[in-house]
């Protein structure tokens, strides 16, 4: 059975976790502080630890720091009575697999254990794979290099079978790698929701409040300007929740056939109307003929075709270019690529690995799920998705969806769209 660390002060805690997971089979140690812990750690190895936050001497943060440095395998778990927004990201970013809030009922304190333990013995499975594939490699290479002179002519053979053995390789990082941000995914949605569905009455309070006072109060000057600057910022508010509950909970896929380019004549047209003819912006627009139907989810595809429209004409506030285009793409299977590329100010090099990930933004506005939005939807349609950009040279994204054999498009014109 994994084992387990538990790091609390508190004695009715670890006691209380100990005597849970030790009845489930579990090897089971505790520590009360932060120096406990880090020297358990360097004695014996843990499948998963279990921290409060706030310890003694060092917070839960610098042991979970430690023990990322002292084994990369080990799911660690941050537990609070405290819970916070802005601290679960952080503990997430630095490692964290999870983050519960106390009081820790026992299904969820053996959900998430098992879940951990999971993780921890897939990352075990992937690193004896590594090492497999790392010696089979070394193997191999040895064999090609005392067989050349006499097996010239199967040198063909076994260069195909070592790029299949990377292909192989890569295929299971990746597919770990997806896993793993997955669960991180959904540790960060949930605590998203929980912390959105609290703001949301009282805010809906405010509002109602908000409303009920510019109705019946005959404000002027000042007065009148501060009331409305409090409606302005409660519907803002609301509209950050509304993003936090969509990320966090997102509706199932309802895939019917559709025509990719008349979601795209719709969403130019409105934005050529609310955004675009605000600024020197130009909207090109090319589609390929006899373009077939994808399987759909509509409205879901529709936010994250916005998604990406918006961002293009703010990352141009002086004006520019954006190109929309819909082909036929036979890179890596057999899609329809949707393109949205505009002349804007790109993305640092050092950002393009972040864009994806929620809360992640560049903006002095925003969540930072926008494009986190973009991704999942991409992915609930089993589609990819791909950014180019270079700093002050633009960016472009190609959304690639799974093609249905059905119906066409004709090609359609540029248009243009001045202030």
């Amino acid at each position: 059975m994994p084992s387990i660390l538990i790091v609390d002060d508190e004695e009715t805690v670890r006691e209380t976790f100990h005597d849970v997971l030790e009845l489930e089979g579990h090897d089971v140690l505790t520590a009360s502080s932060f120096n406990e812990a880090k020297a358990m750690l360097a004695e014996q190895r843990f499948d998963v630890a279990l921290t409060d936050l706030m310890l003694p001497q060092e917070s839960g943060l610098s042991l979970l720091r430690y023990a990322a440095d002292h084994d990369e395998t080990m799911s660690v778990v941050m537990v609070t009575g405290h819970p916070d927004l802005t601290t679960a990201v952080e503990a997430l970013k630095e490692g964290a697999y999870d983050y519960i809030t106390k009081p820790v009922t026992r299904p969820v304190l053996l959900a998430v254990v098992e879940r951990a333990s999971e993780r921890n013995a897939l990352l075990r499975e992937k690193g004896r794979l590594e090492a497999e594939n790392e010696d089979y490699q070394r193997s191999l290479e040895r064999k090609v290099r005392e067989r050349t002179a006499r097996l010239r002519e199967s040198e063909k053979r076994y260069r195909e079978l070592f790029q299949e053995t990377r292909r192989a390789y890569e295929e299971l990082k990746e597919t770990q790698e997806k896993l793993i941000r997955s669960e991180r995914l959904a540790a960060v949605g949930e605590l998203a929701a929980q912390i959105a569905h609290e703001i949301r009455n009282p805010l809906g309070a405010i509002s109602n409040s908000v409303g009920v006072l510019r109705r019946d109060l005959e404000l002027h000057g000042d007065d009148r300007r501060l009331l409305e600057v409090v409606h302005d910022e409660s519907q803002r508010l609301e509209d950050i929740v509304a993003d936090f509950l969509r990320f966090a909970r997102p509706r199932p896929i309802h895939k019917i056939p559709e025509q990719v380019t008349a979601i795209l004549d719709d969403l130019l047209l409105l934005l050529s109307q609310e955004r675009a003819a605000k600024s020197e912006i130009r909207i090109e627009k090319h589609y390929g003929a006899d373009l077939p139907l994808v399987e759909l989810d509509s409205a879901q595809t529709r936010e994250a075709l916005w998604n990406l429209l918006v961002n293009a004409v703010e990352a141009m506030p002086k004006g520019g270019t954006i190109s929309v285009s819909a082909t036929r793409s036979t890179k890596r299977g057999d899609f329809l690529e949707v393109v949205v590329a505009d002349t804007g100010k790109g993305i640092h090099a050092g950002e393009r690995d972040k864009i994806f990930e929620p809360f992640h933004t560049t903006k002095a506005e925003g969540t930072g799920l926008g494009l986190a939005i973009v991704h999942r939807v991409v992915e609930a349609h089993a589609g990819e998705v791909e950014v180019e950009s270079e700093e002050g040279q633009g960016s472009t994204f190609r959304l690639r969806f799974p093609l249905s054999p059905e119906s066409s498009s004709d090609e359609r014109q540029p248009i243009e769209i001045h202030r």
